[in-house]
């Protein structure tokens, strides 16, 4: 399988993105700067997979196929029924590139935006996004909007 970026905006988001952490109370751009929303342009997704130990992460793949590190493939991986299905989206933020991993119930609401755009006939790749997140207690829950229309 063929690893190389598809485009230089891949290359470049894939190279220089930071992560994005998500708390209840919001988006952590930053250690210790939280936004409760982020607008943004999104650059593309994909599949991705981690395995948790503890809820540390143990490995990661970007591609859901390798990992980060080592050579082994996760077809091949006796952990990877242990791995947590994730959608991984490139994003631009204020210029800079930005990560966001999304699982369960993130993972379905970027989905319903993504069906909701390809079916208006719109693009989802390029697209301005307001990306929020509900305080779900413990945990925080991603919610996404047509760049403008988050009063809905």
């Amino acid at each position: 399988m063929d690893h190389t970026p598809k485009s230089m905006r891949e290359l470049m988001a894939s190279a220089f993105a930071r992560y994005i952490t998500v708390r209840p109370g919001g988006l952590e751009l930053r250690p210790g700067e939280t936004v409760p929303a982020l607008s943004a342009r999104l650059l593309g997704f994909h599949s991705a997979r981690t395995p948790y130990r503890k809820r540390q992460p143990t490995c990661r793949s970007l591609d859901g196929v390798r990992p980060m590190v080592g050579e082994q493939t996760c077809a091949a991986c006796i952990f990877r029924r242990t791995c947590t299905p994730q959608i991984c989206v490139d994003l631009l933020a204020d210029g800079v590139p930005a990560r966001l991993l999304l699982a369960f119930t993130s993972l379905r609401n970027f989905l319903v935006f993504v069906e909701g755009r390809r079916r208006e006939g719109k693009a989802v790749e390029g697209a301005g996004v307001q990306v929020a997140v509900r305080n779900r207690g413990h945990w925080g829950e991603v919610v996404f909007f047509a760049d403008g229309s988050m009063t809905r």
